[in-house]
């Protein structure tokens, strides 16, 4: 990847991934107080706010945006030759995501062998959202934008680290206005430390590393998907961990 001028791009990206974290605050609060939840879903990660505003708007397509505005191509981000190889790769990571949350299997299971035609639609948009909303706009910018950028002009280790920082930082205003069970309690802030922001810097550790490891946009995207699909799925059916 061809990168000319890393710190004026970072001048650029950085600000806005701070930006990024009031403008998930913002709508947090929004989903406070004006929720719409998509087919009645149970997490605020799958509120209308939540998918189109906060995601797909401001960190898929703002950046985006700003990143054709530089004069890169968008198709480029897309252009890792798949391999039979690298396919494998893809599908062996998007299960490894998935076996990670495999707590949620059996309880889908048992709601989807006992529900109709309505079932049916909140699991194909519970496994569609996770893909559009948090693994595809997630990885292009934190790491395909904003940790390539870094690691041109901090090196690899710091720029790995700032990027999961990054990452996990605009996890918190959300989960501290609207979280509850695993990912921590509303205005806990230890809790949602815990629950939430820690374990969401690890993994960004982990994408980060596969990043400057393989450089394939697909591997990191193939995982996030797997790793947030069930809780997807879980939240459309109504079912609680």
């Amino acid at each position: 990847m061809n990168i000319e001028k890393p710190k004026k791009e970072l001048g650029i990206f950085i600000p806005y991934s701070l930006l990024y974290i009031f403008i998930v605050a913002l709508f947090s609060v929004a989903i406070m107080y004006f929720p719409m939840p998509i087919l009645g879903a149970t997490e605020f990660i799958e509120d209308v706010w939540y998918v189109v505003f906060v995601k797909i708007i401001f960190l898929l397509f703002v950046p985006l945006c700003i990143y054709r505005r530089l004069g890169y191509e968008i198709s480029s981000i897309f252009k890792t030759k798949l391999t039979w190889k690298i396919c494998i790769a893809v599908f062996s990571c998007f299960i490894l995501g998935m076996l990670l949350n495999g707590s949620y299997l059996a309880e889908i299971n048992r709601v989807v062998a006992n529900g109709g035609i309505m079932i049916w639609i909140k699991l194909t948009v519970g496994l569609l959202l996770p893909l559009v909303q948090a693994a595809i706009p997630e990885e292009i910018f934190y790491r395909y934008i904003l940790q390539t950028r870094l690691e041109k002009v901090c090196g690899a280790i710091l720029g790995i680290f700032l990027s999961a920082l990054l990452f996990a930082s605009f996890h918190f205003p959300s989960r501290y206005l609207l979280s509850s069970g695993v990912e921590g309690t509303a205005g806990n802030i230890y809790s949602v430390l815990i629950g939430t922001i820690v374990p969401v810097f690890v993994i960004g550790i982990i994408l980060g590393f596969l990043w400057w490891r393989y450089r394939n946009i697909w591997i990191l995207i193939a995982l996030h998907y797997g790793i947030d699909t069930l809780p997807s799925i879980a939240s459309l059916l109504h079912i609680i961990k």
